[in-house]
């Protein structure tokens, strides 16, 4: 089963060191390619798109044990990884804040090389649009997007991940999708969660539990906004999160804006999908419907936060050691050759392990 999920770290600016980086880059492409090696290119981004392995990944390439700058570093050092080279079996688009939009050029540049289809290209853009609303508006968990990076592989498989940012928490979250899990992004398409924190509400309409008032939503949207708005005091408009006692609510004091739901009920959305797409469906609108839907039929969405575990490890700054520099290259050396031999199929993984461990002494991880 494809891992998908989420994982919250605390945002951490700045750069990893240059000989540092160059190193990632190495070290992370090398055990991306043992894993494909072995197991097929479906396997790698199974395995990425798990956000445990993803993090243990970008852990012994040497980076912080909960830096919301892992993500990032990590995924641009395989990208820069993967471009280098002519038959890599993979390539990465989009990137942190301003380089998100550079989706659409990467993507231009592989349909140009040859690896991937104008159709397919436009299929994948798309269906990763789709889940960016996902996280970003249906999952109102208080982290916006400004990180998107999309993982293709030369047989068309791909996965997405994106985090967001909570800059009054100053936390951030991870979110993983494996195309696999596509049709399932409206009923509970993440499993395999990771954080830090648990929020006590948090409104999910990507739930399974939002099912029935996600269908009365477009009840809502299909009848003249006009007649709703008689449940709302007069004169000075209260918010809709006050129209509730029971405190499931989320307090972002987020009024209606009611010739916004006058466009949508003009346009008339077939489905929950196209809803979500209509363009100005933001996450003030989809709530605010989402809460009329419920103060009308009295049908509740999930308030569940989806998180489900959570982790702790060492890294970059100092925990539980400082990066030995040595060591590492001592370690690319390890998995360069190991990786070597494979290709040349000089016998099992295991017996080539414990040959070059032999002569390099003992290095430890567990990614094959």
């Amino acid at each position: 089963m494809a891992g998908r999920g989420i994982a919250q770290m605390p945002l951490h600016y700045g750069h990893p060191p240059e000989r540092l980086y160059r190193r990632m880059q190495e070290l992370g492409g090398l055990i991306c390619d043992l894993v494909t090696e072995k197991y097929g290119s479906g396997e790698l981004l199974q395995r990425l798109s798990d956000p445990f392995w993803f993090h243990s990944l970008s852990l012994a390439t040497g980076f912080d044990w909960n830096s919301s700058g892992t993500t990032t570093t990590t995924l641009s050092a395989l990208k820069e990884y993967f471009s280098k080279s002519r038959d890599a079996e993979f390539f990465i688009a989009g990137g942190k804040g301003t380089t998100m939009s550079s989706v659409s050029s990467d993507f231009e540049k592989r349909v140009k090389g040859g690896f991937i289809g104008e159709a397919e290209s436009s299929q994948i853009r798309r269906r990763a649009r789709a889940l960016a609303k996902v996280d970003n508006n249906l999952l109102q968990d208080g982290y916006d997007l400004y990180m998107h990076f999309i993982m293709v592989s030369g047989k068309g498989e791909w996965i997405v991940v994106q985090q967001g940012m909570n800059s009054v928490d100053r936390m951030a979250r991870r979110y993983h999708w494996h195309h696999s899990s596509f049709q399932s992004r409206l009923d509970d398409g993440r499993d395999g969660i990771s954080s830090e924190m648990i929020h006590e509400k948090v409104l999910d309409l990507s739930s399974s539990d939002s099912k029935g008032n996600r269908k009365e939503m477009l009840d809502v949207v299909r009848d003249d906004p006009w007649r709703y708005r008689n449940l709302f005091s007069s004169g000075s408009q209260t918010t809709l999160d006050n129209k509730f006692s029971d405190g499931k609510q989320l307090r972002l004091d987020i009024r209606v804006d009611w010739n916004r739901l006058r466009s949508i009920y003009e346009t008339q959305p077939a489905d929950f999908e196209e809803l979500m797409n209509i363009k100005g469906s933001g996450k003030s609108t989809i709530r605010a419907v989402s809460m009329i839907a419920r103060l009308v039929y009295g049908t509740e969405p999930s308030w569940r936060d989806p998180v489900e575990f959570s982790f702790a490890l060492g890294g970059k700054d100092g925990i539980p050691k400082p990066v030995n520099y040595p060591d590492y290259d001592k370690t690319i050396e390890f998995y360069r050759e190991l990786l070597g031999n494979l290709r040349h199929g000089d016998g099992r993984l295991s017996a080539i392990a414990e040959n070059i461990n032999r002569r390099y002494g003992r290095i430890t991880g567990n990614f094959l």
